[in-house]
C-alpha cells in the first residue's frame, strides 16, 4: 500500500492542513477517498467558515466520496473544530505494543500454522463477515457492504503477498481455518495488521487463541517488538492484547465527511 502524497489543501495558508487521495481505499470502493491531516486548531478554528468552503470546494474538484481524519483524542478543541467542518464522529483507536515479546511466555495450547493458499477462500470469507469495529464500519453512514470488502480484500491483497515479510496464520485444517492473523515482519519488528475469528466459532476462546497464538508466532520468528493500531470499541481485542502484556498509546478520534450526493450513504432513520 503506497504512503498518501499529500498537498496543502490552501496553498496560501498552509496551517488549514494537507489532503491527499487515499488510492487502496479508492480502488477497493470504485470511488474516491480522502485523508485530511491537520495540526493547528486555533488556525482552523478562526476560520472555520472558509476552511469548510475551501475543503468542499477540494472535494467536488477530485470527485472525493469520503475524507477521513484521525487526530489525538488528548486535544479536545478538534472536538468542536470537526463537526463544524461537515465531519461526523465515528471511532477512537489505540495503538498497542508489545516491548518484551521475546521475555514473555504465552501459553502454547492452540498453535498456528503459516497460511497456504488453499486456505484463502476460507479466511476472506471470516474477513468480509466476521467484523463489527473498524471505522467503515463504525460509521452509521457507510455501506456496511463496502466496509466487508473492504476487509476481505485485505486478505485478497496478503495472500498475493505471502513472503518472510507478509504473513498471514491460521487456526483450522487446511482449506477450513477458524480463525485468521495477517503481520508484515521486517528484522525483529512485527506490525500485526488484522485477525479475525469465523462467526461460528465465536464465544468459543479462539478469538484469545489467535491473538496469543500470534505473539507466539511472531516470537518464534524472532520478533522482539509487535505493535497494531485496534478500536477502542473493539474490547475483546483490547483485553486478549493486555492479556499477552501490551501496552496502550496514541488515542486517537476519528471522522469522517461525505459528500452529499455520494453512492456509498446508506439509510439511516435517525438522519434527515
Amino acid at each position: 500500500m503506497s504512503e498518501p502524497e499529500y498537498q496543502p489543501l490552501s496553498p496560501e495558508t498552509p496551517a488549514w492542513g494537507d489532503v491527499a487521495v487515499l488510492s487502496w481505499d479508492s480502488d477497493v470502493f470504485g470511488f474516491p477517498v480522502a485523508t485530511y491531516r491537520v495540526t493547528d486548531a486555533p488556525a482552523i478554528n478562526r476560520n472555520l467558515p472558509d476552511v469548510k468552503e475551501t475543503l468542499k470546494k477540494w472535494a467536488d474538484e477530485n470527485d472525493v466520496k469520503v475524507i477521513g481524519c484521525s487526530l489525538p483524542a488528548t486535544e479536545p478543541m478538534w472536538r468542536f473544530c470537526l463537526p463544524q467542518l461537515g465531519f461526523l464522529y465515528v471511532d477512537s483507536t489505540l495503538i498497542y505494543s508489545l516491548p518484551k515479546l521475546q521475555r514473555t511466555k504465552f501459553p502454547r495450547r492452540y498453535k498456528l500454522r503459516p497460511a497456504t493458499l488453499e486456505d484463502q477462500e476460507s479466511v476472506e470469507r471470516i474477513a468480509e463477515q466476521s467484523f463489527e469495529a473498524g471505522r467503515y464500519h463504525a460509521d452509521p453512514l457507510f455501506s456496511r457492504e463496502l466496509a466487508q470488502r473492504r476487509f476481505r480484500k485485505w486478505l485478497t491483497q496478503a495472500f498475493e503477498s505471502l513472503s518472510l515479510t507478509s504473513r498471514v496464520f491460521v487456526l483450522g485444517e487446511p482449506g477450513a481455518a477458524r480463525a485468521f492473523s495477517h503481520s508484515y515482519v521486517h528484522g525483529d519488528e512485527a506490525h500485526i495488521t488484522i485477525g479475525g475469528v469465523d462467526a461460528a466459532f465465536h464465544r468459543r476462546g479462539l478469538g484469545p487463541a489467535i491473538f496469543v497464538g500470534t505473539f507466539a508466532a511472531l516470537q518464534d520468528l524472532g520478533v522482539r517488538h509487535a505493535h497494531s493500531k485496534v478500536s477502542a470499541a473493539n474490547t475483546s481485542a483490547m483485553n486478549c492484547a493486555a492479556f499477552g502484556g501490551a501496552r496502550f498509546s496514541n488515542p486517537e478520534h476519528v471522522y469522517h465527511w461525505h459528500a452529499p450526493n455520494a453512492p456509498h450513504l446508506g439509510p439511516i432513520d435517525c438522519v434527515a
